[in-house]
């Protein structure tokens, strides 16, 4: 799994861990880095694989083996980075960006459920495509072309045992959920099910909240819910 250091000489710590087909390097990933870096932090951007064939040793261990050498750290998840959060210990903060807790219901249909049962770790099944309107109007032309139009079935079957096992929602009052209701790549349900009405935050205008036209409007709020926890939402 790839990570990169940015601001070395940051005061605090804080894992920024992205989700599935993000790039450290895309344009609005960097501007959400740049705005971390500006509160000072040391930040640490993991990029993740997009062909897995086990959640724990592959999403998760990399991850937690890094966390584990760090004092204290503040963590910042989006989409699958948010389901991989769910296995990690020791964030003083958690702040996530439409976290993967559960499947959209596109997913849910009998060629995927299918596919759950293959164990195959090739990248066969065409994904349906995104655009700016799934993602975001931000979303850039190099960040479309960069995301996979096929998956493999071990990812969908991994994320989904993970899914199936994630502990109760963890440390409330030290956590923050953004997340749109029209969210067409996560199940939005599942995110309000999930977690406690007072922990969320709702937004409007596409999956990646860094690709919204409305970042602006938040991202003060995630830099105060890094820093606070719960108690920046009320």
């Amino acid at each position: 799994m790839r990570h990169e250091v940015f601001n070395e000489s940051g005061e605090r710590d804080l894992v920024f861990v992205l989700g599935w087909g993000n790039k450290i390097e895309h344009e609005n990933v960097q501007w959400l880095v740049d705005r971390l870096v500006d509160a000072d932090y040391r930040v640490t951007v993991f990029q993740i694989p997009t062909v897995v064939t086990d959640f724990e040793t592959e999403w998760v261990k990399p991850v937690a083996e890094y966390v584990d050498g760090l004092e204290d750290y503040r963590l910042l998840t989006h989409s699958t980075g948010g389901l991989i959060a769910e296995y990690l210990e020791g964030a003083e903060y958690r702040v996530y960006l439409s976290p993967w807790w559960g499947f959209h219901d596109d997913l849910q249909n009998p060629i995927v459920s299918l596919a759950l049962k293959v164990p195959l770790s090739w990248s066969i099944l065409p994904t349906g495509g995104t655009d700016r309107e799934m993602l975001g109007e931000l979303a850039t032309d190099r960040q479309l072309a960069d995301t996979p139009s096929r998956i493999a079935p071990t990812f969908l079957h991994e994320a989904k045992r993970a899914q199936a096992h994630l502990p109760p929602f963890q440390f409330p009052e030290r956590s923050a959920v953004f997340y749109t209701p029209d969210d067409a790549v996560v199940s939005a349900a599942t995110i309000r099910e999930r977690a406690p009405e007072a922990n969320q935050v709702v937004y409007e205008g596409g999956h990646q909240l860094f690709d919204s036209p409305s970042r602006e409007e938040h991202i003060e709020t995630i830099l105060a819910a890094l820093a606070e926890g719960r108690a920046a939402l009320e």
